[in-house]
C-alpha cells in the first residue's frame, strides 16, 4: 500500500512536476494550492510527508506550520520552495520548536535539474508502523515508559512526574509517540494502550513507594478511555493489585478529547476522584469547550498548553493568556502547571506569576527510571522520602 503525500503549492507545474516524482517512488500524492483549501478539504492532510512551498497568495508557510501545530499532525515535512536560504531557516526552527518533522529545505530550481537532492530528504521517512505492529507491541510488551520531573515553582523541588509512553521496536528503533498514538486511535488500540501505560505506571510507583520515594504519576488518558465500559471496575482491580493509592496518581485529560456526554464523563470522574485521583485538565486552551469542561468536570488541575509557553517571553498575546490562565486556575482553587519551559525566562515569568508547577526541557528532559534516579539524587532536594 503506497504512503501518502501532499504538496502545498500554488504553481501547477510544481504540482503535477511533484506528483509524478511521489508517485514514481511509491507514494499517493494529492495537491493543496492555499491554506483555505486545507480548511475546506482537512482530509488533504492524512498525509505521512508534506512538500511545502513558503509563499502561497495571501498566507505563508508559516500559516501552514501554525495549522498544522494546531492539529498535532505529525507527517514529515520538506520545505520545497523559491524562498531565501534566512526564510527556509527561520521556517524550519519554528516548526522545529513546534514540534514538527521538519526534513530540510530544498529550492525548487533543484526540483528541475537535481532528483538525486529530491530523493535525499525522503530516505530519512521510517515506514509508518501499522495497527497488526502496534497489537504486536503492546501484547509482546515492546512499550516502555520513560518520566518527566515536575518542578513545584515556587518551592524549586521535584514533587513529581508525568509519564510518557515510547515504542522499542525492533526494527525501527525507539518511536515517540505522534508515531503511534494516532494509529492508536484510529485503529481502536487507544485503550488498551492506555491500559498499557496505566499499569506499567502503578507498578513503578509501588517500586518507587518500597524505596520510600513519594511522587505524584501523571498519566495521559483519552476520552476513549473515560467511555470504555466497565472502567470503573478495572481501575478498582488494578489499584488493589498494585496497593498503590490513587491519592499519588493525576490523570490528564486533554480539552479536545471529545466527550460528547459530560454526564456521564462526569460520573466517572467523580468516581475516580472519591477514590482519591486527581484530574488534570491538559493543553488548556486550545479547545472550544474547555470552559465547559472546567465547569462541568471535577479538575483539580489546569495544565497550560506549551503552544503559549513557549511564546510567552516573545510574544505578549501569548504572555497575557498565560497569566489570564494562571489567575483562572487561582480563582478556581485549581493548581496550574506549565508544561513546555525551554528557558530561564519563561520559567521566571510563570514562577513570578504564582504558578504551581512547571515542566520542560529546561527543567529536565523525559528520563528513564534509571535516569531520573541519578537526576533526584543530583537535586538532592528534590528527593522526597517518608
Amino acid at each position: 500500500m503506497p504512503s501518502n503525500a501532499l504538496i502545498i503549492d500554488d504553481d501547477y507545474d510544481v504540482q503535477l512536476l511533484g506528483k509524478m516524482l511521489l508517485n514514481q517512488h511509491g507514494y499517493s500524492a494529492v495537491t493543496a494550492g492555499s491554506l483555505g483549501e486545507l480548511a475546506r478539504e482537512p482530509s488533504l492532510l492524512n498525509a505521512e510527508l508534506i512538500l511545502l512551498d513558503f509563499g502561497l497568495g495571501d498566507f505563508t508557510g508559516l500559516d501552514i506550520i501554525d495549522y498544522l501545530y494546531d492539529l498535532r499532525l505529525n507527517a514529515s515535512i520538506l520545505l520545497l520552495s523559491s524562498c531565501s536560504k534566512e526564510t527556509a531557516d527561520h521556517t524550519i526552527e519554528v516548526g522545529k520548536a513546534k514540534g514538527l518533522r521538519m526534513l530540510g529545505f530544498l529550492p525548487k530550481s533543484r526540483l528541475l535539474t537535481d532528483l538525486k537532492a529530491f530523493l535525499e530528504p525522503l530516505k530519512k521517512i521510517p515506514k509508518a508502523p501499522n495497527s497488526t505492529e502496534l497489537s504486536t507491541a503492546i501484547r509482546e510488551k515492546q512499550l516502555f515508559l520513560v518520566y518527566q520531573p515536575k518542578q513545584n515553582l515556587q518551592q524549586g523541588i521535584i514533587t513529581g512526574v508525568e509519564a510518557l509512553v515510547r515504542w522499542q521496536d525492533p526494527e525501527r528503533g525507539i518511536l515517540y509517540p505522534d508515531a503511534f498514538i494516532p494509529l492508536a486511535e484510529q485503529s481502536d488500540l487507544i485503550v488498551p494502550l492506555t491500559w498499557y501505560v496505566i499499569e506499567h505506571a502503578l507498578a513503578q510507583q509501588a517500586e518507587w513507594q518500597s524505596q520510600g520515594l513519594h511522587l505524584n504519576i501523571a498519566i495521559n488518558v483519552p476520552a476513549a478511555f473515560v467511555k470504555a465500559e466497565g472502567v470503573l471496575e478495572a481501575f478498582d482491580q488494578l489499584i488493589q493489585q498494585s496497593g498503590v493509592s490513587l491519592t499519588t496518581i493525576t490523570l490528564e485529560l486533554t480539552e479536545t478529547m471529545g466527550i460528547e456526554c459530560l454526564s456521564y464523563a462526569s460520573y466517572v470522574l467523580n468516581a475516580l476522584r472519591q477514590h482519591g485521583c486527581q484530574l488534570a485538565l491538559d493543553d488548556f486552551g486550545t479547545g472550544y469547550s474547555s470552559l465547559v469542561q472546567l465547569q462541568r468536570l471535577p479538575f483539580s488541575e489546569i495544565k497550560i498548553d506549551r503552544g503559549f509557553v513557549s511564546l510567552m517571553d516573545q510574544d505578549s498575546v501569548a504572555l497575557a493568556i498565560a497569566l489570564s490562565i494562571i489567575d483562572l486556575g487561582k480563582r478556581l482553587g485549581m493548581k496550574v502547571v506549565a508544561e513546555g519551559i525551554e528557558t530561564e525566562a519563561q520559567y521566571t515569568l510563570l514562577a513570578d506569576a504564582g504558578c504551581a508547577m512547571g515542566q520542560g526541557y529546561f527543567i529536565a528532559r523525559p528520563l528513564s527510571v534509571t535516569a531520573l534516579d541519578a537526576y533526584l539524587s543530583e537535586h538532592s532536594h528534590s528527593r522526597l522520602t517518608a
